[in-house]
């Protein structure tokens, strides 16, 4: 015959239904609490490695120009020789690893690095998709993300108007940069239009920005609050290889951060 004492002892030991279900709580609150914070570190990685990329793409270029006695690359063939047009920056078929034949002027001083994509753009792209490349029968694999200033080595210059034609097509080299420290070499930018910042999102990989924001501008998904992607930071690598954080904002920044001319600013 059980012991009574005993068999009251056994049934002691386990939960109860309503201490499972403080406890399910408990660790659920805990969650809540900790998702963001883990999130917010993921992000601070991913966004550690955009740095550090950019920071590559700036010890390439000056490479270069050391090489080519001062020349800075040109903007619409350093990735691919023939301008990179219809979305080759997430053409799988024309990565430039398999086909290195179709590889830009700066493609020699890049090749054989891991470097040419940042992770949040990779993931953001993917949720946004890419305004300028519909109808484009190329699935979205981002193989390349990072884009040149379009304004350096006289490129351009057709984008601005008459009277500064000659003022870009005469700046070919690092010494004619007016403010080296205040124009960006290399950054990021976005896959979809935003109104009343860009009339455009990536299709090529170099950035052409104008006053009136009809064209390009930096990304905005870096650090932006409550998921709102539209205003976030890029990341840029300037002409004198120094590292910074750029916004798009105020409207026209994008082309200020552009302008290799020196003062004034056009305003156009």
């Amino acid at each position: 015959m059980n012991n009574p004492t005993r068999l009251s002892h056994k049934i002691r030991v386990g939960f109860t239904l309503i201490e499972l279900l403080v406890v399910i709580a408990i660790i659920a609150l805990l969650m809540a609490i900790m998702m963001p914070a883990l999130q917010r570190v993921k992000e601070q990685a991913r966004n550690s490695i955009c740095k550090s990329n950019l920071k590559q793409y700036g010890l390439a270029a000056r490479m270069y120009v050391d090489d080519y006695d001062g020349y800075l690359p040109y903007s619409f063939t350093w990735l691919y020789k023939d301008g990179g047009t219809g979305c080759r920056w997430h053409d799988a078929s024309k990565n430039l690893d398999s086909h290195p034949e179709l590889g830009g002027c700066l493609w020699t001083y890049l090749k054989d690095q891991d470097i040419h994509l940042c992770p949040s753009f990779n993931l953001v792209v993917k949720q946004m998709g890419c305004s300028r490349c519909r109808g484009t029968p190329i699935p979205i694999q981002p193989q390349y993300g990072y884009t040149m200033n379009s304004y350096l080595h006289g490129d351009a210059w057709n984008y601005v108007p008459t009277q500064y034609h000659t003022s870009i097509k005469s700046i070919q080299k690092e010494n004619s940069v007016k403010n080296p420290a205040g124009v960006f070499f290399f950054s990021e930018e976005n896959s979809w239009a935003i109104s009343g910042l860009s009339g455009a999102g990536i299709n090529d990989n170099n950035l052409r920005s104008t006053p009136d924001c009809r064209t390009d501008c930096f990304a905005t998904f870096h650090g932006a609050s409550g998921g709102d992607l539209n205003h976030g930071l890029a990341n840029a690598v300037f002409v004198d290889a120094h590292m910074q954080s750029v916004s798009a904002y105020p409207a026209g920044n994008t082309f200020k951060l552009s302008w290799p001319g020196g003062s004034p600013i056009p305003s156009f």
